[in-house]
């Protein structure tokens, strides 16, 4: 196992070089389309990440932290007081970088798996604060967010003596341990299956169903319905900032994501969609990542557990995934159709002095 002793660390703004000394077995293949995706996005608004490499040669890369940055327009990184559930530690920040992740997936610290992970991780999340720190001037907050208990382990000691505001959250996921949809519903209580069934049969009654669209082609007219979502929860993007999100998932993902989207009775070609989500699909883990709809047209259908839950773990299921992610939100709902939850903790810095 190779440790981070005599291993130089570098810090790169040219994702494509990294990727390239990276290799597959550092980065999944769904993780390097999406940091391509991120990386181009922030080049459009005139913003740039650093890649913080550890180790170079030879069998390559030991490990990869991305830091990213956070400042108007917010259309690419989140807002902080999204990523830390409305924090009042958060009042006044504009400015600063998320490491990691962009808070919008658990937090990822590529290792090689010829890395011993404990001193390599340390040593990885070490450069990266460190980073930060020589560059924070100007910044008003730095970000780890959404880490799992084994990262916020090897966070907190790089923070502790900074006051650092911790926040706790849950995602929700459904163990795909079933052969069949059938098999899904036998697992939850009598009360449960009629819940789901009901779900359906008001879903069906209503003359909706769940067809997959191509997501390039559709991204105009599903990008309204995701901005009514995203309104909801305090964010003011625009239509045409949804529009660039979802093409940039079209374009770069490619079949990696999937678009399902509600249509009426009506031919899905010569109709508008009334909701839609989009889900990634990365090995066995499948992510829903966005949904949105109109929900004047889809009151009273169950069109967000029609479509975010129930055709999502049937699809799943046939595809032999072995988890499907359900998001931060709603958890009690989500429980109460099978799922289980993850712990996770975004930690904070104020960087103003």
């Amino acid at each position: 196992m190779s440790q981070p002793d005599d291993n130089p660390v570098t810090v790169s703004t040219d994702l494509i070089a990294v990727l390239r000394d990276a290799g597959p077995a550092l980065v999944s293949e769904i993780d390097r389309l999406e940091m391509i995706r991120v990386d181009q996005a922030l080049a459009n608004i005139g913003q740039a990440a650093k890649y913080v490499v550890l180790g170079s040669g030879q069998p390559g890369p030991l490990g990869l932290l991305t830091v990213y940055p956070v400042g108007w327009p917010y259309s690419v990184a989140p807002h902080p007081r999204l990523v830390l559930d409305g924090s009042e530690a958060t009042r006044g920040w504009r400015t600063g970088c998320y490491l990691g992740s962009l808070g919008r997936a658990p937090a990822m610290v590529a290792l090689s798996p010829a890395a011993e992970a404990g001193p390599v991780r340390a040593a990885l999340l070490e450069a990266g604060w460190k980073l930060v720190l020589q560059q924070s001037e100007g910044l008003d907050f730095a970000c780890f967010p959404l880490l799992d208990d084994e990262l916020l382990a090897a966070v907190m000691p790089l923070v502790a003596a900074d006051d650092p505001v911790l926040v706790e959250s849950n995602e929700a996921f459904v163990p795909v341990s079933y052969d069949s949809f059938a098999g899904y519903l036998a697992a939850q209580s009598s009360s449960r299956r009629e819940m789901i069934r009901k779900e359906q049969r008001r879903f069906q009654a209503a003359g909706l169903r769940v067809v997959e669209v191509d997501l390039s082609a559709r991204h105009r007219e599903l990008a309204p319905l995701l901005r009514n979502v995203e309104l909801k929860y305090g964010v003011a993007g625009t239509v045409e900032d949804y529009e660039n999100y979802l093409l940039s998932i079209a374009r770069t993902l490619g079949d990696q994501a999937i678009c399902l989207a509600v249509f009426g009775d009506d031919d899905p070609h010569q109709s508008e969609p009334v909701a839609f989500t989009v889900i990634w699909r990365q090995d066995k883990v499948w992510r829903v990542r966005c949904w949105g709809c109109d929900y004047e047209r889809t009151a009273g259908t169950y069109s967000y557990f029609n479509l975010v839950v129930y055709e999502p773990v049937r699809l799943a299921i046939e595809a032999g995934a072995q988890r499907l992610i359900l998001g931060r939100g709603s958890l009690e709902a989500k429980l109460a159709r099978g799922a289980e939850l993850l712990r996770l903790t975004s930690v904070a810095v104020s960087l103003a002095r």
